[in-house]
């Protein structure tokens, strides 16, 4: 998937403890940072009540493409690739900008699962959520 297009994308504040002995970006970090531009893209683009839509994260998967060092100027680019009855899929590019370009550093998917707490069982996707997570990534085929 090419990150021109996806609509929504969120800014990397590495932190020097995010580094390893080779001076990289550590592998592990970035389940961090996918998690911030997680929260960050459906607190903006669902408007997601975290009080009341419960989500569970069921699956990860990483491609490492190029190291990423403390002072890239990096970004996540964040969309719904693929939504179901009770999951959706949302994929990942983590780029950096050099000049006027950008570098692929890895690309990723996770899929996250409603989930109702109190009875420890999923749920379906309530349609307003649904529906504002369509609209914004302009899903066709769900």
């Amino acid at each position: 998937m090419n990150y021109l297009d996806y609509k929504f994308s969120f800014k990397i504040q590495a932190r020097w403890s995010d580094m390893d002995e080779l001076h990289h970006i550590n592998n592990a970090v970035y389940l961090t940072y996918l998690e911030d531009a997680r929260g960050r893209y459906l607190h903006e683009v669902a408007k997601w009540d975290w009080n009341v839509d419960g989500i569970i994260l069921a699956n990860v998967n990483i491609n490492y493409r190029f190291p990423m060092t403390f002072l890239d100027d990096a970004y996540v680019f964040v969309k719904t690739s693929k939504v179901g009855g009770k999951s959706f899929e949302l994929s990942y590019t983590v780029v950096k900008k050099v000049n006027d370009t950008w570098e692929l550093l890895a690309d990723a998917t996770t899929v996250l699962v409603m989930f109702d707490y109190k009875t420890q069982s999923s749920i379906p996707i309530p349609n307003h959520l649904k529906n504002k997570i369509i609209q914004f990534d302009n899903i066709v085929n769900n």
